[in-house]
C-alpha cells in the first residue's frame, strides 16, 4: 500500500509570531488578534474573521480614495487601492494591533494591521509608501503619525500612485 501524504498546508509564518513584538499603540485598548481576512471592501476597510466572529476593520492612519460600491462614482485610484490592498491581505492571515480607541461611530474595529514583524510588512506603512494612500490622523489614535507622515512625504516627492496619477 502506498504512503498516505499529509495533505496539511504548511503553516504560514504569520501564525508563528508572538502579537506582542508588533507595533501598536502605546496604550492599546485590546492585545493583539490574529485573524483571517475574508473582504477587503476599499483600501482602508477591510472584514477580519477573529475570535469575536467577523469584525469591519478601519486601518488607523491611512484614508485611501473611495471606491463607489453603487455606481460609477469612484475617486481617482480608490479601485486601484483596493486592487492592492486585496493582493497582498486578501485572504490571508493577518495580525491586527491596536491604539487608544478600539472602534470608531460606525461600529468598525480601528485596528494596524501586519503581515510580519518587519517593518516591510506593516500594511499602512506599505500603502503609503507605494501612494495607495494619504496620512490620516484621527486623536487619540496617533502613535504612527510621524512615521506615516514620513512614508507620504516619501511618495509624494517621487510621485508615486495617487501623486502621480490623481493631479
Amino acid at each position: 500500500m502506498p504512503p498516505v501524504e499529509d495533505s496539511a498546508p504548511p503553516p504560514d509564518p504569520v501564525e508563528e509570531i508572538d502579537g506582542e513584538s508588533l507595533p501598536q499603540g502605546a496604550n492599546p485598548c485590546r492585545g493583539p488578534v490574529l485573524g483571517t481576512v475574508r473582504e477587503v471592501v476599499d483600501g482602508d476597510t477591510i472584514k477580519v474573521e477573529t475570535g469575536r466572529g467577523v469584525e469591519r476593520v478601519r486601518l488607523i492612519g491611512i484614508d485611501t480614495p473611495e471606491v463607489d460600491h453603487n455606481g460609477p462614482d469612484d475617486e481617482c485610484y480608490g479601485e486601484e487601492a483596493k486592487a492592492y490592498l486585496s493582493a497582498m491581505i486578501g485572504g490571508k492571515r493577518i495580525w491586527l494591533t491596536f491604539d487608544e480607541e478600539c472602534s470608531d461611530r460606525f461600529g468598525r474595529s480601528l485596528a494596524y494591521v501586519h503581515r510580519g514583524t518587519e517593518e516591510s510588512s506593516f500594511v499602512q506603512r506599505l500603502m503609503l509608501v507605494g501612494g495607495w494612500a494619504t496620512a490620516y490622523a484621527v486623536r487619540p489614535n496617533t502613535s504612527f503619525q510621524n512615521a506615516f507622515e514620513s512614508d507620504e512625504s516619501l511618495a509624494r516627492s517621487s510621485g508615486e500612485g495617487i501623486w502621480g496619477s490623481c493631479r
